[in-house]
């Protein structure tokens, strides 16, 4: 059987290449393409005779192949094979409605080419304005607003009427746009058009998207001169309308006074509030009129208008605006009955509600709560914003988000709260963990220096970080160490009492226990970021994001090294007590060394020493660098020297491990006579916070 079946297969290809014409040839290779193989026989036949007419045919034939193989494994389809395609289906689809659904469908395949030749087709005998407005709308979610402006002429031209959508679709991609100054044009234009449109009318979603647009490029004039546009009827002003216009206000008053003297600042400051607060009073005029409806966004809009003004007494005006439009109290003033806000039953889990659309009730959330927290720590009442933090998280059913939490611990870093801070760090969901919340907690424990508690304070969040965090953050490490720094005040009291000795010995004490607890996360640090974290492959240098996370590693080294040196160079510690901090400090300076060695190839625009054999007044602090130390030689004294090689210098003033120092806070040099600290301004204790207990009756969620 198989003999005949290659003696019949032999004969076959003999009869082609003598008889056949080089046509036949391929007019033979596509018939046996489109024949279904019944037998494995016959798919054995085909494959012998494909093989000789590649081998065997003449050059132009093996194009032919070549160019049809290629046709066959291009992912764009060609021309005419799209024509076939819309040909096939427009022939099947007659209603617009199911041409529309083709070519959604098509177009989140990304197959464009085909729906714009589908539509095109389909243009010249019905109307697909809706299949137009699609492809319009695909163009600008691809960020492509050129290609989207094209084939709204397009649109026109093939006889097409753009319908209401199709300019609100455009407009709404000019407020998209990545150039949003160049879109106003574009934007203004078309409304302008659609204002003058016999056949179409303009209405309030067009008036808020064209608004829209010129708020997001600051163009103030142009969003005036389209607001003269609003009228009673088809483009009545809504909630959108006065919040952008507000927004919009706010934004040019703080953009414009950029460089400005503080005359001129406050000048134009006061006059956006001003045209606000006309704004406002026809806002609650229509509000209580029936003709509004008050959400969120309007009452806060109208808040951090009048958050920038630097009269701090003007501010706490915002908890007015609340309490008038969203019936949040004001906590700040007494209330005028016996009334209590935490037992109010009509705003009992408010936020959790599904309120209709229609309902002139606006519902308080995480924007009124980031709103009132801006505001009560830019007027330092932070005792206040524990009551509203738990008025609105436990008695409305507010969810706080990341920034409702950022916020809600900024409140303890003005308040000089490190108990308060550490209490809230086991609160933030996990979610929301990450090394911002322990820099914050970290910054608050340096304002609350004074605080004898402060590095029990610390010393609890350094632990909850190294629990929640895989890595520990390296600037909220620096930060800690920074406490352990500034936290001075009673030790100079020592002093001062004539107890020298032991004051310097508790200083030094605490600022060892603090790079005791630094030890392992620096190692932990190191290894990941020097022995763990791979290279890319094929480059020897590293990645901009790991180089930037070495140098964060090598902050804190710098850091770490300094306080060292300062424990031994002042003499806070007996030198029997420092003999392990030694070989320590030997380790992290030759680490400090090996990184900075070839800091210059790695970043070539850093500034060499000297200029034209002058002596650069960046290093009158440093002198010639010795090599890394042995572990003998860490025997020695430490100093400055050994931070950095000779030839590199900070880049700024604010160098990787200089970025730290705050107002107020300051070493102490205890080889000078003790000095009064610079006055502080604000309280300096935590008797404006209500402390633990009201975390545990509050916080505790």
């Amino acid at each position: 059987m198989v003999t005949g079946i290659l003696r019949c297969s032999s004969v076959l290809r003999k009869l082609v290449v003598a008889e056949f014409s080089p046509s036949s040839y391929s007019a033979l290779l596509l018939r046996g393409r489109r024949q279904p193989y019944s037998t494995i026989s016959d798919a054995a036949v085909y494959d012998l005779i494909t093989e000789n007419v590649t081998e065997d045919a003449p050059n132009r034939h093996k194009r032919i192949l070549e160019e049809d193989s290629q046709d066959q494994t291009q992912t764009t389809p060609s021309l005419a094979r799209l024509q076939r395609i819309v040909h096939r289906h427009l022939s099947h689809m007659e209603d617009p409605w199911k041409i529309a659904q083709y070519v959604q469908a098509t177009l989140d395949k990304d197959r464009f080419e085909e729906a714009l030749l589908l539509v095109q087709t389909a243009s010249r005998d019905r109307a697909v304005e809706v299949s137009w407005n699609q492809l319009i709308a695909y163009q600008i979610k691809k960020k492509q607003l050129k290609k989207a402006i094209q084939l709204f002429n397009e649109m026109k031209k093939r006889g097409q009427l753009p319908n209401v959508s199709s300019y609100t679709i455009l407009i709404n991609g000019c407020a998209a746009s990545e150039h949003p100054k160049l879109a106003v044009s574009e934007a203004v234009k078309q409304y302008q058009v659609l204002l003058s449109s016999p056949r179409l009318k303009a209405n309030t979603i067009h008036l808020n998207c064209t608004l829209n647009v010129c708020y997001r490029a600051g163009d103030l004039e142009s969003l005036f001169i389209v607001a003269d546009s609003i009228n009673d009827t088809n483009r009545a002003p809504d909630a959108s309308t006065y919040g952008i216009i507000l927004n919009a206000l706010r934004q040019d008053a703080v953009t414009r006074t950029d460089g400005l003297p503080h005359a001129q600042q406050e000048a134009l400051k006061h006059k956006a509030i001003d045209r606000g607060k006309g704004i406002w009073q026809e806002v609650m005029s229509k509000w209580k009129g029936g003709r509004l409806n008050m959400d969120e966004g309007l009452a806060c809009a109208m808040g951090r208008l009048l958050l920038i003004t630097s009269q701090r007494s003007e501010r706490p005006k915002v908890l007015d605006i609340l309490q008038q439009a969203l019936n949040v109290p004001n906590l700040c003033k007494k209330p005028l009955d016996d009334t209590d806000p935490f037992e109010d039953p009509a705003m009992k889990n408010i936020a959790l509600r599904e309120t209709s659309s229609k309902t002139r009730q606006a519902v308080p959330g995480r924007n009124t709560l980031s709103l009132i927290l801006t505001m009560l720590a830019s007027c330092k009442m932070t005792t206040v914003g524990i009551k509203y933090w738990n008025l609105m998280v436990r008695h409305y059913g507010v969810v706080p988000d990341r920034d409702n939490w950022y916020r809600m611990l900024g409140m303890t870093k003005v308040s000089r709260n490190s108990t308060y801070a550490a209490e809230l760090l086991e609160l933030v969901p996990d979610e929301f963990v990450c090394g911002k919340p322990f820099q914050i907690a970290m910054a608050a424990g340096i304002r609350d220096s004074v605080n004898t508690n402060v590095m029990t304070n610390v010393d609890k969040a350094l632990d909850i970080m190294l629990r929640r965090l895989p890595l520990p953050d390296m600037l909220a490490l620096r930060l800690y160490l920074r406490v352990a720094l500034v936290s001075h005040s009673r030790f100079r009291g020592e002093v001062m009492r004539g107890h020298t000795n032991s004051g310097k010995h508790q200083y030094g004490a605490q600022i060892a226990a603090a790079l005791a607890r630094l030890w392992e996360p620096y190692k932990q640090s190191y290894y990941h970021y020097f022995k763990v974290e791979p290279k890319p492959p094929g480059r020897r240098d590293v990645t901009d994001e790991l180089y930037n996370s070495q140098r964060e590693v090598m902050a804190l080294a710098r850091g770490m090294y300094r306080a060292m040196a300062k424990l031994v160079n002042e003499g806070l510690l007996p030198k029997e007590e420092l003999k392990e901090m030694r070989r320590r400090g030997a380790k992290i300076n030759r680490e400090i060394q090996t990184f900075y060695a070839d800091r210059e190839k790695l970043e070539p625009k850093l500034r060499p020493n000297g200029r034209s054999g002058e002596p650069d007044p960046d290093l009158s602090g440093l002198s010639t660098a010795s090599p890394p130390l042995s572990d003998d030689e860490a025997l020695s004294d430490f100093d400055d020297e050994d931070l950095l090689p000779c030839s590199l210098v900070p880049e700024s003033e604010k160098d990787d491990d200089q970025d730290l120092v705050q107002k107020f806070e300051w070493e102490w040099d205890t080889t000078k006579p003790v000095k009064l600290p610079p006055t502080q301004s604000g309280n300096t204790t935590n008797s404006d916070c209500c402390g633990v207990k009201a975390i545990q009756r509050g916080m505790d969620f």
